[in-house]
Order: structure tokens, then C-alpha cells, then sequence
């Protein structure tokens, strides 16, 4: 018989198991949650009108949701998210029917996830694209998408602190 063993009950479950090492690794600087599109970004769409039932680009397109997401994009060069704008840009032709500028915008969305694929960009990228090509419906949200990506490359080019 071995007799290494207590068998007297302990008084508490405390008693009864060994003392777990107490170090704590704090790991909250080391992870960051992946970017986001900007809260109710799109919610609205790309205009806004006026008394007057004129039709604007809502300004944050240009400033505040421009700023962010170039922010988020920090990691990509600015020349690739360039190169995406004038490929946009090259269906910007008014003699270019609808059809092709949207087909214009949807190729984007193949070469975003390649981008990220290629861990050259981060995933906010193709969430960009995608949520932009859902709200293209007219050659005004066209307009509006090239002028918004307009806007984020030269925030990107200017890292984002301009």
C-alpha cells in the first residue's frame, strides 16, 4: 500500500487543488480590433439635398469618411490604392455608357482581395468596395464613388494627416 496519500478531507476547495501560477499577461496592447467602415457610412447614400431639392455630395465623403478610411488603409501604399483610382478614372469617358463605369467599379472588388490576399492592404479594403458597388445605382453614385476615392487617395498620399 502506498502511503504518499492523504485521504483526511480538506476543509475547502482551495485546500484541495495546487496553486495556479498567478501571472497575467496583459495582451490589449498587442491586439487591435481590424478597422471599420465608419458608423451609418452609406446609410444615407452619397448625397444630400438642399431646401431647394438640389442635389450634393455630403460633405464627409470628402472629409470626415475620406480621412478615416484612408487612416484605415495605412498600411497600404498609395500607389496601389492610386493605380485602383485611375483604372476608375480611364471610365470617367462620358461617352461610356453606365454599364461600363459600374463594370469598372465591380472590377475593384476582384483586385481588392487580391490585394489583401497578398497582405498588401488590409481587409477594410474590400469592405470599401464591396459596400461602395452595392450603393452605385445611377451615374451620380458614380460620380460620387470616384470623387470619395478621389478624396482618400489624397489622404493616403499624405498618410492620413491632412
Amino acid at each position: 500500500m502506498n502511503d504518499n496519500f492523504d485521504l483526511t478531507p480538506a476543509t475547502s476547495a482551495t485546500e484541495q487543488t495546487t496553486p495556479a501560477d498567478t501571472t497575467t499577461v496583459d495582451t490589449t496592447a498587442d491586439t487591435t480590433a481590424p478597422a471599420t467602415l465608419p458608423e451609418n457610412y452609406l446609410v444615407c447614400g452619397y448625397y444630400a439635398t438642399t431646401d431647394k431639392g438640389a442635389k450634393y455630395l455630403r460633405p464627409e465623403f470628402v472629409d470626415e469618411y475620406a480621412r478615416n478610411i484612408a487612416a484605415s488603409l495605412n498600411e497600404m501604399k498609395p500607389a496601389e490604392f492610386a493605380a485602383m483610382l485611375r483604372d476608375l478614372k480611364r471610365a470617367k469617358k462620358s461617352t461610356l455608357p453606365f454599364e461600363a463605369r459600374q463594370t469598372a467599379a465591380a472590377e475593384l472588388f476582384p483586385r481588392a482581395i487580391g490585394l489583401v490576399h497578398k497582405k498588401k492592404a488590409p481587409s477594410i479594403l474590400t469592405e470599401f468596395v464591396k459596400a461602395n458597388l452595392a450603393a452605385i445605382k445611377t451615374d451620380d453614385d458614380w460620380s460620387a464613388f470616384y470623387r470619395h476615392m478621389n478624396a482618400i487617395s489624397g489622404f493616403l498620399m499624405a498618410g492620413g494627416n491632412a
